[in-house]
This record gives C-alpha cells, structure tokens and sequence, in this order.
C-alpha cells in the first residue's frame, strides 16, 4: 500500500507520520551536529535543520499528489482570516521597536522561509489529510501536532519546561491557523498570516513600554483570541452543517 491510500484510510496515524518525520529530521541533523560539527560551526547545523523544514514538505506533497489541493491556487480573504489579525494588532499595541539596521530583510526572509515551509506541512498536507475526519478534529489535532512540534526547543536550549509552555501556546496558534485554513482555503494567505504574526512578535514594544509582566498577559491573552477564533469557526460550520442536514 502507497502512502496516499494510506493516509486516506488512515488519517490520524498519517498526520502523525508526517509530522513525526520532519520532528526526527530536524532532531538528528542538530543531535549529528552537537556530536560531530564544531561548535563554530553550529550555528550552520540549525542553518540545515531550518532549511529541512521546507525541503520535506515539498517532498510529501510532491509524494502525496497534493500540489492542486494545498491552496496555492486561492488568495481570496475572509471576514474570519480579517480576525485573525486581531494577535497582530495585539502585539502592536503600544508600537514597534525599529530592528537594527540591515536586519530586516534578514528577519523577513527567515520569517517567510518558516511560515512557508510550517504551513505547507501543518495547514498544507496534514491539514488536507485530516480532513477526512469532522472538521472539529481536524482543527484540534492540527493544531495540537504543530504545537508538539516546538517541543524541540527543548533539545536546543536545555528548558524542557519552557518547550512545554511554547508548545501548548503554539497549539492555539495552530488552531487558529487551521481555522483560517478551513475558511479560505488559501495557504498562501496563512503564510502571510503566519509570517506577520511572528514578526509582530519579535517587534513588539510592549516589554519595553510596560514590562515583562504586562508582555506576559499580552501574550496570554493572544492565546486566548485564536483558541477563541478557532472555537468559533469549529461552532458556526458545526451549527450550518446541522441546518444543512435539517433542510434536506
């Protein structure tokens, strides 16, 4: 059996596969480079394991068939995609700090090279290989497999503790991706979505305007808009579903 029959009769344990393997691939390029590189030279092993977030999901879709089906094809916006800018705005809140010169082009084409290679895996091939599951457990369980993915910034910097925090945060933010994904279906729009987000992040001034406590609640607060936006989404195509099924 083909991957693709597969992940048709089994999406659960496919989307798992597929996240798995982009997990133990960006694990074992650093653990190799911890072991063998020079500590130099290690700053170019995480070089690598960041470009193989982009190279693997070409390959699944590529092996999945998946080229006209990931949302390449759409850019038409949402009243729902339009909320979810409402994180960004949050983090904009009391300005941005201008990044230091020459470093913005760097930040934005690191930024889009993740958002395009995250996307494309997790609102891309697992997102559609999920979908043969009730909408509201494709979102989850999206955002859930995106979040355990920053689990490996527990191998990177030694705070398991602290990749847990990142991880469960990242599930809300995953969740409102696949929302977003679900009512556009465009890839190219959550990419962008993804990349402002995180720009948003790194620029924001509310640290240095309020302090590190009201940056805390910020951030929590952001949270609790996407994980908002995605119940929402899960409610209202849940309740049409339901009214659908009545008229007929």
């Amino acid at each position: 059996m083909t991957f693709r029959p597969y992940a048709d009769r089994h999406p659960i344990p496919a989307a798992i596969l597929c996240a798995a393997l982009q997990f133990g691939l960006t694990l074992l390029i650093l653990a190799l480079g911890k072991q063998y590189a020079p500590p130099e030279a290690y700053r170019k092993v995480k070089l690598l394991a960041f470009a193989s977030t982009v190279i693997l999901p070409l390959l699944l879709t590529h092996a999945l068939g998946l080229w006209r089906d990931v949302g390449f094809n759409r850019i038409k916006p949402t009243g729902f995609f339009v909320a979810c800018l409402l994180p960004v705005i949050l983090f904009a809140s009391m300005g941005v700090r201008l990044p230091a010169p020459g470093g913005l082009g760097g930040d934005l084409l690191i930024q889009f090279f993740n958002a395009f290679g995250e996307e494309l895996l997790f609102r891309g091939v697992i997102f559609l290989v999920l979908l043969r599951l009730p909408l509201w457990q494709a979102i989850t369980l999206n955002g859930l497999l995106f979040g355990s993915m920053h689990l490996i910034h527990g191998y990177m910097d030694g705070d398991w503790s602290h990749a847990l925090v990142w991880a469960l945060m990242s599930s809300c933010a995953g969740m409102m991706f696949a929302a977003a994904r679900a009512s556009t279906g465009s890839l190219w729009l959550l990419i962008g979505l993804h990349m402002v987000l995180n720009l948003a992040s790194m620029y924001s001034n509310i640290e240095a305007a309020a302090g590190a406590l009201v940056l805390q609640r910020v951030e929590w607060a952001i949270k609790a808009v996407e994980l908002g936006l995605a119940l929402y989404l899960i409610a209202s195509r849940t309740r049409r579903s339901a009214l659908a099924q009545t008229v007929a």
